[in-house]
C-alpha cells in the first residue's frame, strides 16, 4: 500500500491511510487474505474497501528516491484506525518504527508499506546494484 503518511508525535507512531488497499498483503501466492469492511468513500459518492491490516504484523517501509536513493525502514502495525469515527481514507493504520527516536523526522511522504521485514533482503540487493541506502 502506498499510503498518506502523519506521524502521530504524541504516540511516536506513524498513521498510513489510504482509500484502498490489498487484501492478499503476504502475497498473490499465500492463502490469507487480510479481512475487511464495505465503508462509503468518504466523499460518499462510492464505496471503499476498509482493509484491516494485522496488529503486531512486522512490515517494511520503504520510499524510492530516485534510480540511486531508496529510504528504507521496519517497524510494525500497532492499530487499524476506526473508520467512522476518525474520517480520512477508510483503509488507516498506526505503526510503530523501529529505530526512529522521533516519528516527527520520519523521511519521505508517501512510502510503500509491505508486510514482512525485507529491510536484510532489500539491503543486500541495494548494495549489488549501487543503491544508497537511507534509514527512514
Amino acid at each position: 500500500m502506498r499510503p498518506n503518511p502523519a506521524p502521530n508525535t504524541v504516540n511516536n507512531t506513524l498513521m498510513g491511510a489510504h482509500c484502498t488497499s490489498a487484501t492478499k498483503l503476504e502475497g498473490f501466492d499465500k492463502p490469507y487474505r487480510a479481512p475487511y469492511i464495505l465503508r462509503c468513500y468518504h466523499t460518499r459518492t462510492g464505496v471503499a474497501v476498509q482493509v484491516l491490516w494485522r496488529v503486531g504484523q512486522k512490515l517494511t517501509v520503504m520510499k524510492f528516491v530516485r534510480p540511486e536513493r531508496i529510504i528504507l525502514g521496519t517497524g510494525r502495525v500497532v492499530a487499524n484506525i476506526a473508520q467512522p469515527p476518525a474520517g480520512c481514507c477508510r483503509t488507516s493504520m498506526e505503526i510503530e518504527l523501529d529505530g526512529v527516536p522521533d516519528s516527527g523526522h520520519t523521511k519521505g511522504f508517501h512510502q510503500l508499506f509491505i508486510y514482512g521485514d525485507l529491510e536484510r533482503p532489500s539491503k543486500a540487493y541495494c548494495k549489488l546494484a549501487g543503491i544508497q541506502v537511507e534509514h527512514i
